[in-house]
C-alpha cells in the first residue's frame, strides 16, 4: 500500500498492511526542541505529506498561538504567555447581544488562496500521500464562545434568546461557504475541532447539543461527503455520550482525548463504527512518563483500535513543550514496531 491507500484502508476499517502514522506538533514544540525534532519526523515518516517540519517564525504565529494580547480577524482578542502554545480569550467581539447587529465575520477566502490551496491538493496526490485540510471555521461551539464569551455562552444556552440562534445561523452559513472553497481542492479529507468535554462529563446536557448543534453538524458534514471526502473530528474532554451521534451525523474518524476516557470503554463505542485517531496520554504518558511507559501505552492503543478495529486506527499523538525527545521518538517507534499487522484470513 501507498501512504493514500493506507490511510484510506484504515478510514475504511479494510485491514491496512500497517498502521499509518500523524505528526501534530504544537508550534511551541518546534520553536523549543527545534532540530532535535524535526529529526524525529523524518526518522518516521508520516502518511499525510513530506515529514519535512520547519521551525516556525514567532511573527508569523497566529494570534492565539503568539505570546502577548493580540486580535484575529474574527474581533476575537487573545492572550498567550507561550509562544507557540494556544491562549485563552482576553476580549470577545460580542459582549452584548445588541453588538450582533453590526458585527460581520472576517472575509470568504479569496480566489487566489483557493487556487493556492488547490496546487499544494494536487502536489500531495501526484506523491502518493494523503491529503487532509483544514479551513476557517473548521469549529462551530468554540467558535460562538470566542465570539460571545464562554460564561455568556453558557448562559445563553438556559436563556435561548433568539440572537443565539442568529449566530448560529451565521456560522452555520459562513461555515458551509469557506468549506465549499476548501472543498474545491479535491481534499481526502476535511478537519474540524470543537473541545466538547471537561474532564469528567460534556459541557452541556448532551439533549440540548443533539437538538442544538448535530443537525448543523450533519448538514456540515453532508457538504463533505457529497464531494467524495472523509470528516475528522478532534474533541478534547469526555464525549463518550456523543460519540455514537458523532457517527451518525457522518464523522467517519475521530481523535477524541484519551485521558479523559477509559481506553476499553472507548474501543468499544468505536468498534465497528469509526477509526480513530489516537492521543497518546499527554496529561502523564507522554509529559511525565518514560519511554518504556510510552512504549506499553501504544502497544495497548494499537491492540484496542487497530487489531482490535479492523485497523481503524491513525497512530498520533500531540507533541507540546512539555514533551521530552525521548519520549516523542519511543511513541513513532512503538508505533511502527507493534503497528505492522498480519491480518489471518477472515472467518
Amino acid at each position: 500500500m501507498n501512504n493514500r491507500e493506507r490511510v484510506k484502508a484504515a478510514i475504511e476499517l479494510r485491514r491496512p498492511d500497517r498502521c499509518p502514522i500523524m505528526h501534530s506538533p504544537l508550534p511551541g514544540a518546534l520553536l523549543r526542541w527545534r532540530e532535535g525534532l524535526i529529526d524525529v519526523f523524518k526518522r518516521y515518516p508520516h502518511e499525510f505529506g513530506p515529514s519535512e517540519f520547519t521551525i516556525p517564525s514567532v511573527e508569523a504565529l497566529p494570534p492565539d498561538y503568539r505570546r502577548g494580547v493580540h486580535k484575529d480577524a474574527w474581533g476575537t482578542t487573545w492572550r498567550s504567555e507561550i509562544d507557540g502554545i494556544h491562549g485563552q480569550v482576553y476580549d470577545h467581539p460580542i459582549k452584548d447581544w445588541a453588538d450582533l447587529e453590526n458585527y460581520a465575520p472576517p472575509p470568504l477566502p479569496s480566489r487566489e488562496s483557493v487556487e493556492k490551496v488547490k496546487r499544494w491538493a494536487d502536489d500531495l496526490r501526484s506523491r502518493g500521500y494523503f491529503v487532509s485540510a483544514g479551513f476557517d471555521p473548521g469549529n462551530l461551539y468554540e467558535r460562538m464562545q470566542w465570539l460571545r464569551g464562554f460564561n455568556n455562552l453558557l448562559k445563553d444556552f438556559v436563556r435561548r434568546p433568539k440572537e443565539l440562534y442568529e449566530l448560529a445561523d451565521m456560522l452555520v452559513a459562513y461555515c458551509l461557504e469557506a468549506l465549499g472553497r476548501a472543498l474545491e481542492a479535491k481534499p481526502d479529507m476535511v478537519s474540524f475541532a470543537d473541545d466538547w468535554g471537561t474532564q469528567e462529563r460534556l459541557m452541556v446536557h448532551p439533549q440540548f447539543w443533539r437538538g442544538f448543534f448535530k443537525p448543523p453538524y450533519r448538514q456540515i458534514f453532508k457538504l463533505v461527503h457529497d464531494h467524495g471526502a472523509y470528516v475528522y473530528f478532534h474533541s478534547d474532554g469526555y464525549i463518550t455520550d456523543i460519540i455514537p451521534d458523532l457517527y451518525e451525523v457522518g464523522v467517519n474518524v475521530l481523535n477524541p482525548q484519551f485521558s479523559c476516557h477509559r481506553l476499553e470503554s472507548l474501543a468499544e463505542t468505536a468498534k465497528g463504527r469509526l477509526c480513530v485517531s489516537s492521543d497518546v496520554d499527554r496529561q502523564y504518558i507522554l509529559p511525565r512518563g518514560t519511554p518504556a511507559e510510552v512504549d506499553s501505552y501504544v502497544k495497548k492503543v494499537v491492540e484496542l483500535f487497530g487489531r482490535g478495529n479492523n485497523g481503524g486506527l491513525i497512530g498520533r499523538g500531540e507533541v507540546s513543550i512539555d514533551t521530552p525527545l525521548e519520549n516523542i521518538e519511543a511513541m513513532y517507534q512503538a508505533f511502527r514496531k507493534y503497528g505492522e499487522y498480519q491480518w489471518t484470513a477472515r472467518s
